[in-house]
C-alpha cells in the first residue's frame, strides 16, 4: 500500500511539473494591439538612439487613434523648447464635432508612436482614460506647462522616467562665450532669457567654438518653462547669426517624437550666400533665442553655413539615418544626443564635416576675406545650378583662403569631379585649384 501511494505520489509530481515546462513554452496570447516593444522599441526609448524623423507640418493635424482603430481625436500642435532641443509635450484636441465643443489634453511625446504607413499616431488608451488626464487650456499656456503640470501629464501616461530633462537650477551654456571668451552660464544673465552670446575671436582673428555638449543643453532650466513654444509659431521665424545678417526663416522642423526630442530645424536660405532656395538642416541647440524672443540667433559664420549640409526642396534627405543626422550636428560643433557611426557613413554631406582634427581642412579653414568668401560662394552656387549633380555634389567642401582653393569628399562619378573641378577652375583660374575630390564605389546610400 505504502508503495502503491508513494507511486501515485511521484506521478503527480511528475505531471505538475511537466505541465508547468508546458505552460513556460506555451506563447501568452496577445491582445489586438501593435507590439511596440518588437525591434528593441519601448515604452521609454533609450536617449542614445534615433528613433525616428518626422516633420512638425505633417505631425501637427495628423489623427490620433488607439492600438484598436478608435479615433481619439488629433495633433493641434507640440510645445518645444528650442534651445534644449526637447518635445515637451503633444497637444491634442479630442472630442467635438468639427471643432466645436473640442477639447485639449496634453501628452508626452513618447507615449505616441507612428504608423507611417496609415499616416496616423497610436496611443494606447480608450476615451475613457483620454477623458481623465491631465487638461490642457491654451489660455494658461505658462500653467500648463510647469514643473508640475508637467510631472503629472508624463505620470499619467507611465513615462516618469522620460521626465528628467527639467533643471531645478540653471544650466550652463556649453559652448558658447561671452566677447571676454568666458563661457557663460544663464546666472550671467537673466534667468528668463538666453544670453546674448558673440564668438571669442583669437589673436589671428578665427572664431573660437567650443563644442556644445549634449548633457547639459538637453536639459530646461525650471525658470524658462514658461518660454515653451508652440512648433507652429517657431515655424517662420527668422534666423540671423550674431553679426544680424539674415541666414533664413524656420521652414519646418523635424521631430524624433519617441525621443522626445527636436532633431532639426529646416531652414530656408531663400538664396543667401548666392546658394539658391536651399534648405539647411540646424541642430536646434546651436539656436538662441533673441532678447525679445522674435528671432534665432545661430553662432556661425557665413563661410561655414555655406559649408554645412543642405539640400534642395524637392531632395530631402533621410534624416531618420544617424549618419547623416550626426552630419548636420558636426557640422556646427554640437554633440549629437543619439549615437552616429560616422566610420560607416558613405556620402559627403556626412565626410563633410567630421575631419577636425590633425592636417585635414575644414570649412573653418575658409578665409575671411571678401574675395575668399564671394570665390566659394561662387562656386558652390555653380554646382548648385547642375541639374545633374548628386546630393554629395552639391555638398563638397569647398574652402578657399588667400585665393587657394581646395575641394574635399567625395563624389558619385569621375564626371563630377571633372566637372567640380572645371567650375573650381573657371572661377579661381587652374593654379589656385586643389582637387582633392574622391570618386565613390559605392552610391547606394546617396539619393539623387
Amino acid at each position: 500500500m505504502k508503495r502503491k501511494l508513494q507511486t501515485i505520489l511521484s506521478a503527480s509530481a511528475a505531471s505538475v511539473l511537466a505541465a508547468s515546462a508546458l505552460a513556460q513554452d506555451t506563447p501568452v496570447p496577445k491582445l489586438d494591439r501593435p507590439d511596440y516593444n518588437r525591434g528593441g522599441t519601448s515604452l521609454v526609448r533609450r536617449a542614445d538612439q534615433l528613433s525616428g524623423a518626422a516633420k512638425a507640418s505633417d505631425i501637427i493635424g495628423m489623427t490620433v487613434e488607439n492600438p484598436q482603430g478608435e479615433r481619439l481625436g488629433k495633433v493641434e500642435d507640440v510645445a518645444v523648447d528650442v534651445e534644449s532641443g526637447r518635445i515637451v509635450q503633444v497637444i491634442l484636441s479630442t472630442g467635438g464635432f468639427i471643432g466645436i465643443g473640442e477639447t485639449q489634453t496634453a501628452v508626452p511625446p513618447g507615449a505616441l508612436h507612428q504608423d507611417a504607413a496609415k499616416k496616423v499616431l497610436h496611443l494606447d488608451a480608450n476615451k475613457e482614460k483620454l477623458s481623465g488626464a491631465p487638461k490642457f487650456e491654451t489660455a494658461k499656456w505658462s500653467e500648463c506647462s510647469d514643473s508640475n503640470h508637467l510631472s503629472a501629464v508624463y505620470s499619467y501616461y507611465g513615462q516618469e522616467p522620460a521626465f528628467s530633462f527639467i533643471h531645478r537650477g540653471d544650466s550652463v551654456r556649453d559652448g558658447l562665450r561671452n566677447p571676454d571668451g568666458q563661457v557663460v552660464r544663464a546666472a550671467d544673465a537673466s534667468q528668463d532669457r538666453a544670453p546674448t552670446i558673440a564668438p571669442a575671436p583669437k589673436a589671428d582673428g578665427i572664431v573660437v567654438r567650443d563644442r556644445i555638449s549634449g548633457d547639459s543643453q538637453s536639459l530646461i532650466p525650471i525658470s524658462r518653462l514658461g518660454q515653451i513654444q508652440r512648433a507652429s509659431k517657431i515655424m517662420g521665424t527668422t534666423v540671423n547669426n550674431l553679426h544680424n545678417e539674415k541666414l533664413g526663416r524656420v521652414e519646418n522642423i523635424m521631430l524624433d517624437l519617441p525621443s522626445g526630442r527636436m532633431l532639426a530645424l529646416i531652414v530656408a536660405s531663400g538664396g543667401f550666400l548666392g546658394i539658391g532656395d536651399e534648405l539647411s538642416a540646424i541642430p536646434p541647440t546651436a539656436l538662441r533665442f533673441t532678447a525679445d524672443r522674435e528671432n534665432l540667433q545661430l553662432d556661425t559664420t557665413k563661410e561655414t553655413f555655406s559649408s554645412a549640409p543642405h539640400f534642395k526642396s524637392n531632395q530631402w534627405p533621410d534624416f531618420g539615418q544617424p549618419g547623416y543626422a550626426g552630419s548636420v550636428y558636426r557640422a556646427y560643433n554640437v554633440e549629437p544626443y543619439f549615437t552616429s557611426d560616422m566610420t560607416t557613413d558613405g556620402d559627403n554631406t556626412r565626410r563633410n564635416v567630421r575631419d577636425r582634427v590633425g592636417q585635414t581642412l575644414t570649412p573653418l579653414d575658409q578665409g575671411n576675406s571678401k574675395a575668399d568668401v564671394d570665390t566659394t560662394a561662387q562656386i558652390r552656387k555653380e554646382i548648385i545650378a547642375g541639374k545633374t549633380m548628386s546630393v554629395n555634389a552639391r555638398n563638397v567642401k569647398i574652402i578657399t583662403s588667400k585665393g587657394q582653393v581646395t575641394l574635399l569628399g567625395p563624389v558619385n562619378t569621375a564626371e563630377e569631379r571633372r566637372l567640380i573641378g572645371e567650375i573650381a577652375i573657371r572661377v579661381a583660374r587652374s593654379e589656385n585649384v586643389d582637387n582633392q575630390l574622391e570618386v565613390k564605389v559605392n552610391t547606394n546610400l546617396d539619393a539623387k
